[in-house]
């Protein structure tokens, strides 16, 4: 920057910390393309370098009662604008990550609810096949299946011996199958 220029803003920063709008406009103008370039070379998005470009300016009119003279405007507009970038790209990130996460947990949910329907789905095919059963296979296979019961206590309660049982739930599981 010339000393010209130096010299130029120090007295345009004088102006716009006391609120001349004349000033303002004279920045906005003179910086606008500049930022706006960098944001853009920075997130490859006009909108967001539209949006940021613009905040960039509305934070200098908001803080301009605090701006040293001094200053030189072009670093401090850069500054504002590559805080903005970086939390722009933050945000981003977490919006990335978080629709990742729902969409992870949106497929877990879909499976989850894809999973009961076929358990559903074969335990209805699995009843209907017990029922086609013949009535004794039938007591031996639910008693074993449904009731946990030993095959020693299924020969007990049913006064067969242990091999028949261990043969009508061997003959229900192939049929089942």
């Amino acid at each position: 920057m010339k000393n010209k220029d130096i010299h130029i803003d120090s007295r345009i920063l004088r102006l716009l910390r006391d609120g001349d709008e004349k000033s303002f406009e004279y920045v906005f103008h003179r910086y606008y393309n500049q930022i706006y370039m960098f944001v853009l070379n920075t997130l490859f998005d006009k909108t967001f370098a539209e949006d940021i470009t613009q905040s960039v300016f509305i934070t200098l009119w908001e803080k301009r009662k605090t701006i040293d003279a001094e200053t030189n405007l072009e670093p401090y507009l850069y500054t504002i604008a590559r805080n903005r970038v970086y939390r722009q790209t933050e945000q981003m990130l977490l919006k990335f990550k978080y629709e990742k996460i729902q969409q992870e947990g949106q497929q877990v949910s879909d499976n989850d609810i894809e999973a009961d329907l076929n358990i559903h789905f074969l335990e209805n095919i699995l009843s209907d096949l017990i029922e086609k059963l013949p009535s004794e296979r039938r007591k031996v296979f639910l008693l074993s299946r449904k009731e946990n019961l030993s095959n020693k206590e299924i020969a007990k309660q049913l006064q067969i011996s242990e091999k028949t049982v261990e043969t009508q739930i061997r003959r229900s599981i192939i049929f089942l199958k």
